[in-house]
């Protein structure tokens, strides 16, 4: 592919308008327009833009006119604001020189200054998007309660470590299973299955999950979909209720022994 010449460009106005162009194209930022910047020219050697270009080594002026006879010039940018002058430029300019006047310039300027917000937007975007990412999997990691993340099918496509803790799995194999495997009992499934189609936008609700040594590990899931780059997933976080049906057992079973001790003095007083 062959390479497009740079433009060789002159600015007439030395003010701050010229040292923000000269800085844009010091910096890069207008690398897409290839402009070289060969000359400046203002009436006020202690101009701002004069200055900049002299400390550079650039050629400067200050009669607009002698930029005419510098070496291949393309283009002359002028940034005085006064149209006597770009009148002057437009009509004193070779024919081969293109002329930008303060106008035009200013348009530019804007537009740029646009894309320039519009790239630091998506910049603070990106910036967020990751620190919300971030937080997210810290919290997701570090999360007591075991978290799964599923696709329409059921299938998971993300487990913390609690969900491998809990169940003696990697996370590598509980990413090739599915709730649909691992829920000891069709209820789980019957369950994702409401989510997923819209019968009721959140569940709760109590099953056996199976682990990797085949016992069981008695959890209350609560599911939900959302929606992530246009996917639906499903997001069921999972609590160990071991010890809550433990204490539910004793409670019935100590029920039991009260109302046996009950029925049996009540029968001794008949």
């Amino acid at each position: 592919m062959q390479q497009v010449k740079a433009l060789n460009v002159a600015i007439v106005g030395g003010g701050p308008g010229c040292r923000a162009i000269m800085d844009m194209i010091f910096s890069g930022k207008l690398s897409q327009l290839r402009m070289k910047l060969i000359g400046v020219a203002d009436t006020d050697p202690d101009a701002v833009g004069y200055r900049y270009a002299r400390e550079k080594g650039i050629y400067t002026t200050k009669n607009y006119r002698d930029l005419y006879s510098l070496e291949e010039l393309n283009l002359v940018i002028e940034l005085t604001g006064s149209d006597v002058v770009a009148n002057k430029i437009f009509l004193t300019k070779p024919a081969n020189v293109r002329l930008v006047d303060h106008v035009v310039a200013r348009l530019f300027w804007d537009l740029f200054e646009i894309e320039e917000q519009r790239i630091t937007d998506r910049k603070l975007a990106e910036g967020r998007l990751q620190e919300s990412e971030e937080k997210y999997r810290v919290l997701f990691e570090t999360a007591k309660d075991a978290v799964f993340v599923s696709d329409e099918t059921g299938g998971f496509l993300d487990v913390n470590q609690a969900a491998c803790k809990s169940l003696g799995y990697s996370k590598a194999e509980l990413l090739k299973s599915s709730n649909k495997e691992i829920d000891a009992d069709p209820r789980g499934y019957e369950a994702f299955l409401k989510i997923r189609d819209g019968l009721v936008d959140k569940i709760t609700f109590e099953v056996n999950q199976r682990r990797k040594d085949g016992t069981l590990l008695p959890v209350e899931i609560t599911g939900s979909f959302f929606d992530s780059g246009g996917r639906r997933m499903a997001l069921a976080i999972a609590r160990d209720v071991t010890d809550r049906k433990q204490a539910e057992d004793k409670l019935k079973e100590a029920q039991r022994y009260t109302r046996g001790l009950i029925e049996a003095n009540l029968d001794a007083l008949v």
